[in-house]
């Protein structure tokens, strides 16, 4: 798959769930189901919308790296961009909005990031050092 191919169907995505969300408020009565298909679309939203937005902040601040991993990058940025603003909306809904945890969430999110950052550069290194050995 290219990464333009990934970017538009991210595109696509963000699109059909935010058409999705708006349909939901207008028609569908207010139950449990509600809230959480509401939240799902919320992820998927907010995914899709700030991915392309999220692969031209990584490919202007890493031109050096392999465009499909600044597309990864940017995938996994808006997952997270998606699931933040979800778990701000669950918090303000239970009336526990805080900032100190706020910032524990945003600080759990970035961690992960850097986990999985730090295992691909591993698994990277790994795969050059098999190449060189050959």
């Amino acid at each position: 798959m290219t990464p333009r191919f990934i970017i538009g169907s991210v595109l696509a995505i963000g699109l059909i769930s935010g058409i999705g969300l708006i349909l939901l408020f207008l028609y569908a009565p207010i139950s449990p189901s509600f809230v959480a298909l509401a939240l799902l679309l919320v992820v998927f939203a907010v995914m899709g919308l700030s991915g392309p937005v999220w692969w031209l902040i990584l490919r202007k601040l890493m031109p050096q790296m392999d465009i499909r991993e600044v597309v990864a990058m940017g995938a996994r940025f808006s997952l997270w961009s998606g699931i933040f603003l979800a778990s701000l909306m669950i918090l303000k809904m239970l009336g526990f909005i805080d900032s100190i945890l706020i910032l524990a969430i945003l600080a759990l999110l970035i961690m992960i990031e850097m986990f999985l950052q730090q295992n691909s550069a591993r698994k990277r290194l790994v795969r050059k050092t098999r190449r060189k050995s050959r």
